[in-house]
């Protein structure tokens, strides 16, 4: 809902945020520290109306966790995590997280409360994100989760919630520690270290600095040395046989006809289920990277000096390079039509025998022959991804009269650089010309020369930029005046940041030039915002808090939006805490969303062509199709509204209980046209599906998908975020501590088109209803043990609700739930060393498989769990 008169009552005040952080211990003296979610600052054991979700370093530490993505794997309320161990990723290397099943564009990540540049490059071309991977995870000093839209608090990105991640202040010593880990099968090993190092105690010396150092290496992750993804034929989980044709190669003299197996195929050739004839070779064997090898480094600086006794500067400098080496496989010839007068057309006496033998109806010099072939001969489509991000914080901050006054500037950036081994569009035309600088490369037979392929290579480099230039000045006092309840809080303040993306394809990419790619343009855009918040915090009584904001938001070029929020916690008795949040939000189109075409690819099933090939829709495979999706300048920002009401109840100490419900709508949601639809409903969208060109008017292969953007879309979803912990005292026997996290989705309707009906797409593979952990852990003096079990809802055996329901003949209606135990332990046997270690997936439990998933294979779970039981072992040591 649109707060109307709640911004006409407040419109003088700006914005909201509270926060709670999980109830401490009392003590006389509590310190006031700023909790994300609010800019007033308060005592660390209150209370408050949003919730907030904090890990200490400790908590981190008991995880396992080597990554900032494995850390949030193991949280429920964070609903999705791309870990950035992909070899097909559009991103490679990066990481990213969401929350109540959004993309990961709606979840803000901060840094000790400012923003990041976003990563350069975009998810599926459209979707901007932070990179977690450039976040180090030894100087993460705790993490808040804010399980609240915020986009009256932080802006445009927090309309599902916000992860801050906080580093070590005032840090005395030198704090290091190595760590080791693989997989069972004997890859994937990775090693890490890192050193921290403070001076000065700033309450006594009047000054702190630290520096700390990190190092991070994964070797690949093989699917052949893993059995659940060692082979792409799937039908042992019921699934289907989705070894590549291209693997070998296939042709066909007729768009009526399936690709059949390339002659001389060294085993017997297989028959598929679809009647289509393969040679048998699995890609997956052949040494394919389920994860690249990658390499980070991390340095971060932070100093703060004290100025007097209420006044210091600050500054915080940190950089970061990741490298990753993808190894993806074959480029390929996709259907690339052959007449008798081509230089590619067989002509050899014996190889026309085979072709005539495997179809009888192919006649030599007369018939057109369509190929499909992996270029195994020459270099595979390996890419080298290397992001190096870097970010510059200096500040002031002094307290006068009763009010705590910052002023800061925020500088950072990322730049990537991806090599691609491509192959130009003259190998295409060759196949029709001949090659003039040696022999034409012969896609019917295996072993050509290196020369019919190395004058069609091209090492293409294409570059982004990503830049956040900020400013931001905020006052708060935490006592203004006195209401019944207490003191009223309140705080102001003024930001403004101006974010750039410069997007620089390779010169063959920018000229259309590179084989299986539409041409990528060139893109430089900016834009500046200006923004004027406050909050109110306000103790109506000694059991009511009421909290009050509003954000004015000025895009220079989408002009201006306002967003209120209003909040309250109730304690009717000290045990129990109601709370509650009301607020609306907005999401800014991207830069290529607005100016830019991009090509990707995307599993489909063209069930148009399967029809004609006389391919039943239960029987009828996905194949790799390019999408192209152009930029829409006139495309408007996407707006929300979200509503939560929650409980808190701790009757004692030891026991904490807690239950919230959220709801977020969303109007003029910017789609892409759904593929799937696409394939499913043709006659929906004329002009989407491009097919080359075949002859007496039938259907030839997909050349490329269209799939605009447009403000047409909606969306609905609510849902419940439950905790339990219980820590139980065992006297001289030591602690034993319970916690359990769910979070469960109870609705997810959407619409792509605005005339389309609402769907509701939970209990699907696009949105699954649940997540559970659940954590047991035992201390007792210097050593602990725990065990946590990550639980993951089972779901329909489709995609979408639009999927077509044909498919499931002969398959399981659901795809299983399934849980993964991981087993931590630590021992303290010197007060300054500190060992750990554990086991992930101690059960080397296989996530259940999605058999109506296309090449090569989704399963139900986290892409680590594929990797079956992992060992580590951390050592830390403090001098």
């Amino acid at each position: 809902m649109r707060l109307t008169i709640l911004a006409q009552a407040i419109a003088t005040i700006g914005l909201l945020g509270s926060g709670i952080a999980h109830a401490a211990d009392s003590a006389d003296q509590l310190e006031r520290v700023t909790i994300t979610g609010s800019n007033i600052k308060r005592s660390i054991n209150k209370e408050g109306a949003l919730p907030v979700e904090v890990l200490k370093k400790e908590d981190i530490a008991k995880t396992g966790a080597s990554t900032v993505s494995q850390l949030l794997e193991g949280i429920a309320s964070i609903t999705g995590v791309t870990p950035g161990t992909s070899s097909t990723s559009f991103v490679p290397g990066a990481s990213y997280a969401s929350m109540r099943g959004m993309d990961a564009k709606y979840t803000l990540v901060l840094l000790n409360g400012r923003r990041l540049a976003t990563y350069a490059q975009l998810e599926g071309g459209t979707d901007a994100f932070n990179d977690l991977n450039t976040l180090p995870l030894s100087v993460i000093e705790s993490v808040e989760i804010l399980r609240d839209g915020a986009s009256a608090i932080y802006g445009s990105d927090a309309v599902a919630g916000v992860i801050n991640f906080k580093t070590k202040r005032n840090y005395q010593g030198t704090d290091s520690y190595v760590r080791y880990g693989q997989t069972s099968a004997g890859d994937g090993s990775e090693q890490a270290m890192g050193v921290s190092a403070g001076i000065g105690d700033l309450d006594k010396d009047g000054y702190n600095a630290l520096i700390s150092f990190d190092a991070y290496h994964r070797e690949p992750v093989f699917y052949s040395k893993h059995d659940p993804i060692k082979s792409r034929d799937f039908r042992r989980f019921g699934g289907d046989d989705n070894r590549f044709l291209s693997t070998w190669g296939g042709w066909r003299i007729s768009p009526k006809q399936q690709y059949i197996a390339m002659p001389y195929c060294p085993s017997p050739l297989v028959t598929k289920a679809t009647g289509q004839v393969i040679c048998p070779i699995d890609y997956d064997q052949v040494d394919d990277q389920k994860s690249p090898r990658t390499s980070r480094y991390g340095l971060l600086s932070v100093g703060t000096k004290k100025l007097d006794a209420n006044s210091e500067i600050y500054a915080e400098l940190g950089l970061n390079q990741t490298q990753t080496m993808l190894r993806g496989g074959n480029n390929f010839l996709n259907a690339i039509t052959l007449s008798p007068k081509d230089a590619a057309y067989p002509k050899d006496p014996s190889l026309i025998a085979a072709l005539q033998a495997m179809n009888p109806n192919f006649v030599p010099g007369t018939s057109n022959i369509t190929i499909y072939r992996g270029l195994n001969e020459g270099w595979g489509r390996d890419r080298d991804a290397t992001s190096t991000t870097y970010h510059a914080v200096v500040g002031y901050s002094t307290s006068r009269w009763d009010w705590d006054f910052d002023a800061s500037i925020n500088l950072s950036g990322n730049k990537v650089v991806n090599k691609n081994q491509d192959y130009l569009t003259t190998l295409e035309d060759s196949q029709s010309t001949g090659n003039p600088s040696g022999p034409t490369y012969n896609p019917f037979i295996h072993g050509n020369p290196t020369n019919s392929l190395s004058p069609f290579q091209a090492l293409d480099q294409n570059k982004a930029t990503s830049a956040l230039q900020a400013l931001e000045l905020k006052a708060s006092k935490s006592e203004l005046f006195n209401l019944p309840g207490g003191a009223a809080g309140f705080a102001t303040g003024l930001q403004w940041w101006h974010e750039s993306l410069e997007s620089e394809p390779d010169a063959n990419t920018q000229q259309g030039l590179v084989m299986n790619s539409a041409p990528q343009s060139y893109l430089k855009a900016s834009h500046s915002i200006l923004a004027a918040y406050g909050e109110f915090n306000l103790p109506i009584t000694k059991q009511l808090e009421v909290q009050l904001a509003l954000r004015g938001d000025h895009y220079n070029d989408f002009g201006n939006t306002v967003n209120p929020k209003i909040a309250f916690a109730y304690h009717p008795w000290k045990e129990v805490l109601f709370r509650g949040s009301a607020s609306s939000g907005f999401k800014a189109p991207s830069f290529t969303q607005l100016h830019l075409t991009r090509t990707a690819y995307s599993s489909v099933k063209d069930y148009d062509l399967c029809a004609q090939q006389g391919i039943s829709k239960s029987k009828c495979q996905a194949n790799s199709v390019k999408i192209i999706s152009g930029g829409n300048p006139n495309l408007q920002p996407e707006t929300s509204d979200s509503f939560s009401l929650g409980m808190v109840f701790q009757p004692t100490k030891e026991l904490y209980a807690s239950v919230d419900f959220y709801r977020i709508n969303q109007k003029k949601v910017i789609n892409a046209i759904d593929t799937e639809d696409v394939m499913t409903n043709p006659a929906k969208y004329p002009g989407a599906i491009v097919r080359k060109p075949a002859q007496n008017g039938l259907l030839g292969d997909i050349d490329h998908i269209n799939t605009p953007y447009q403000n047409t879309g909606g969306l609905s979803t609510s849902g419940l975020d439950i905790i339990a912990r219980y820590d139980w005292s065992l006297g001289s026997y030591g602690k034993l501590k319970f916690e359990n996290q769910h979070s469960r989705i109870l609705s997810y309707k959407d619409h792509k088109l605005a005339d389309d009906p609402w769907l509701e797409e939970l209990d699907y593979a696009v949105e699954t209803r649940w997540k559970n952990v659940f954590t047991t852990e035992y201390s007792y003096d210097k050593y602990s043990v725990g065990l946590t079990a990550r639980s993951y809802a089972g779901f329909k055996n489709l995609t979408q609700a639009i999927s077509n329901t044909s498919s499931l003949q002969g398959k399981s209606e659901r795809v299983a739930s399934y849980t993964a135990f991981d087993v931590y332990l630590s021992a303290t046997p010197l007060k300054k060393l500190k060992i750990e270690g554990g086991i992930k997936n101690i059960g080397n439990r296989v996530p259940p498989y999605f058999s109506n998933s296309s090449t090569p294979g989704t399963f139900n779970g986290p892409a680590t769990d594929l990797w079956g039981r992992t060992y580590y072992m951390n050592v830390n040591y403090k001098f």
